[in-house]
């Protein structure tokens, strides 16, 4: 066995032939295609994580500024948020995000084409906070998020 393995280590035709090259590169292939659709899944996941996160930080914040003395006054619906400068209008009332949220962003990750959108009930004191591309077709993300949301 050792003389073979010496007689093989020795020998002048020394690398791999294109059989065994076939194979590994066979392999690789395989590994990729089970990996790629797993990893592009959680990344979608991670994004969606995120607008969950962004959405419950910007309630936060509008509670926040509510808890400084401020009122939103009557119901709204679909109020969209700035997500240049980080500001969204609540019955004629501006309110700077910015200002209470120390991180987070004002713009979804999950799709670049979507907005957050605000709604709050004046009789329930419900405040939701929605993401989509109109206030009429976003899906809630505060405090209850759509199951739906990214499918």
């Amino acid at each position: 066995m050792m003389a073979w393995l010496v007689k093989q280590v020795n020998n002048k035709n020394k690398g791999f032939t294109l059989i065994e090259m076939v194979v590994v590169l066979a392999i690789i292939a395989v590994l990729i295609a089970i990996a790629v659709p797993q990893v592009l899944k959680q990344i979608n996941n991670a994004k969606k994580n995120a607008d969950i996160a962004n959405a419950k930080a910007i309630a936060t914040a509008i509670m926040q500024w509510v808890g400084e003395g401020n009122s939103i006054g009557a119901d709204v619906s679909g109020a969209q948020v700035d997500d240049t400068n980080g500001t969204v209008t609540l019955n004629g009332q501006l309110v700077d995000l910015k200002k209470y949220m120390n991180a987070g962003s004002y713009k979804p990750k999950y799709n670049t084409n979507y907005k957050f959108f605000v709604d709050y009930t004046l009789s329930d004191d419900k405040l939701v906070v929605k993401a989509g591309q109109a206030a009429s077709s976003a899906k809630e993300l505060y405090p209850n998020p759509d199951s739906t949301y990214g499918q």
